[in-house]
């Protein structure tokens, strides 16, 4: 037991940042189920739709995260900064971010006006979802400005170690989008009846009624954070390293999705049972492990960033350990328990005999996986602080390529493994991803990289 009192303040530190971050990803769980039942009730066409949509505004949250990444790194290491007495550059890091995010978020409101029936089209869709999808389509474009500055904005705010406030705003916008949704959906009141589209405009105002109140946090005097007026003298140092850490997390972002459809093929190489089995697998460690693995990752990066921007590299060193013990303990406990549990938890979700059995199977590798994946997570948050989101990415484009798809294909296909195989080929996967970083966190290489990023932004 003496980890535990090695790491006992790293762990009550941690569970203050996370238990908010915990209970955003239920929120915005809850919204996504909430559209899903909506467009069930209108239409099996309205459901298309939304999901197609849904699958070209994964380009804009896979952006907008790729730029939370950047400015979390930054906001953290500069809190750090100050609290070590250094120049305060902070609200430079905060007004740059977000006025990059509003640009890039502009193009998206073109292209969703002049492209969205193509785009919904080359999907395979027929008539009318094509009709259905290009309105939800070009609402959701519209509303990517407001979704990156919503992003980058509570990333912000986490970076400095406020997690709350993001958890707050998050509420009230999910639990707006949730009303106005079925509001406008349905037609309920005195509210018109808009259907897909009503989904649509219930983003579109949650988005909106978020930036207004992070832009209010940030002008009014009730935040550490404050929005600075563009100036020519801004230092053009701090969007290049925003770019240099968003642009490998955007792309990691983007491969996870690429790879998910040869991966899928793979699976329904056995059946559609088989399918049906691993989605809900998956959707079952989604809704239990995930909210608590990325929370892990998360702040794993703002402690590792204060202590680095304090010129504490043993610190940050000490506080992600913590973190690796910590997810030991916890994430051991809960996949164990799933594990065990793991036929209950499937039947929820099915009633067919083979799905159940092929559903247990894929539950249980993702439990014996779930703890290599965490460490991947706190790992990957601890670089991500020093400013290296390359090492993370990386480390998943070889592992998810060699391993999750090829491993799998080869001991279940050719090797005539069956589904055993894609079982072993996705906890190989994580674990590689654990060790790949976990080389780079050793190496302590990370520390120069964040040392020179913070001087960077404190040349005289």
């Amino acid at each position: 037991m003496a980890f535990y009192y090695k790491y006992i303040s790293i762990w009550k530190e941690a569970f203050i940042l996370a238990w908010p971050l915990i209970i955003n990803h239920i929120f915005v769980t809850a919204m996504r189920t909430t559209d899903m039942i909506l467009t069930g009730y209108i239409s099996p066409a309205a459901v298309t739709a939304v999901g197609l949509g849904d699958v070209w505004e994964r380009i804009i949250l896979r952006l907008g995260l790729g730029l939370g990444a950047g400015s979390i790194s930054l906001v953290s290491q500069e809190t750090g900064a100050i609290e070590a007495g250094a120049d305060d550059n902070i609200e430079e890091v905060l007004s740059q971010v977000i006025l990059i995010g509003f640009v890039l978020g502009l193009p998206f409101i073109l292209i969703g006006w002049a492209f969205s029936d193509l785009m919904i089209s080359v999907l395979g869709a027929e008539q009318e979802v094509i009709e259905l999808g290009a309105a939800y389509l070009f609402i959701i474009f519209a509303a990517a400005p407001f979704r990156l500055i919503t992003i980058i904005s509570a990333r912000c705010l986490q970076g400095t170690g406020d997690t709350r406030s993001p958890m707050i705003v998050d509420i009230i916008s999910n639990a707006v989008n949730i009303v106005l949704s079925v509001l406008l959906a349905l037609g309920l009141f005195w509210f018109p009846e808009l259907g897909v589209r009503g989904v649509g405009w219930g983003t579109f105002s949650a988005k909106f009624l978020a930036t207004v109140i992070y832009l209010a946090i940030f002008l009014l005097p009730i935040s550490s954070l404050t929005l600075k007026p563009f100036s020519p003298g801004w230092d053009l140092t701090i969007a290049v390293q925003l770019f240099k850490v968003s642009i490998p997390r955007s792309l990691q972002g983007g491969y996870q999705s690429l790879i998910t459809f040869p991966f899928n093929a793979l699976v329904l190489l056995f059946g559609t049972e088989a399918a049906a089995a691993y989605h809900i697998a998956r959707r079952i460690q989604q809704q239990l492990m995930a909210p608590l693995q990325r929370a892990f990752g998360t702040v794993t990066t703002i402690m590792a960033g204060h202590k680095l921007g304090r010129s504490n590299p043993g610190a940050s060193r000490e506080s992600t350990e913590g973190m690796l013990w910590l997810t030991a303990v916890t994430i051991g406990a809960l996949a164990l328990l799933l594990f065990v549990f793991a036929p209950a938890a499937v039947s929820v979700f099915s009633d067919d005999a083979a799905t159940i059995a092929t559903g247990i199977g894929f539950l249980r590798a993702l439990c014996l996986a779930a703890p290599l994946l965490t460490f991947y997570r706190v790992i990957s948050g601890h670089l991500t602080a020093a400013g290296d989101t390359r090492t993370p990415f990386y480390g998943l484009v070889i592992s998810q390529t060699l391993f999750k798809l090829g491993l799998g294909y080869l001991l279940s296909v050719p090797l005539g493994l069956g589904l055993m195989g894609i079982f072993a080929g996705l906890i190989v996967d994580y674990g590689f991803q654990f060790l790949w970083v976990g080389r780079r966190f050793l190496t302590d290489s990370w520390i120069e990289e964040a040392e020179e990023m913070i001087a960077e932004r404190h040349k005289q």
